[in-house]
């Protein structure tokens, strides 16, 4: 597979992933936690937008691929499997069957559910 990676450099340590090994990233103040494909969590010195800005600098092509959720999440559209706008879910699943389901608001998940409709046609 030809992967795109994504080098994240802090004061204090650097992580290197294949783009498609991130599932989603949630924001945490000045940090955020990656979530991984193999189930790991990283948490790094970044916020959110600094993250969103790193994704799309580096990983051009992948960066359609991911996408920012209200204020504190982006996740990779490839493991998007539920949208449940007026609950306010949404279901990400791994190719190995791993599964997560998050909480984000009715109005962000509403236009990730059309986004992604209009993709599919």
């Amino acid at each position: 597979m030809n992967s795109q990676w994504l080098t994240i450099v802090t004061s204090s340590d650097l992580l290197r992933i294949a783009a498609e090994e991130l599932v989603y990233a949630e924001a945490d103040g000045n940090y955020t936690t990656l979530v991984l494909a193999s189930g790991d969590r990283r948490v790094v010195t970044l916020q959110l937008g600094q993250l969103e800005r790193l994704v799309a600098q580096q990983t051009p092509l992948a960066a359609t691929g991911f996408v920012r959720i209200g204020k504190s999440l982006i996740v990779n559209l490839s493991a998007v499997r539920y949208i449940h706008p007026s609950r306010g879910i949404l279901e990400l699943c791994t190719p190995a069957g791993a599964k997560h389901e998050l909480s984000a608001s009715r109005e962000a998940l509403r236009a990730l559910k059309e986004m992604m409709e209009r993709n599919a046609k």
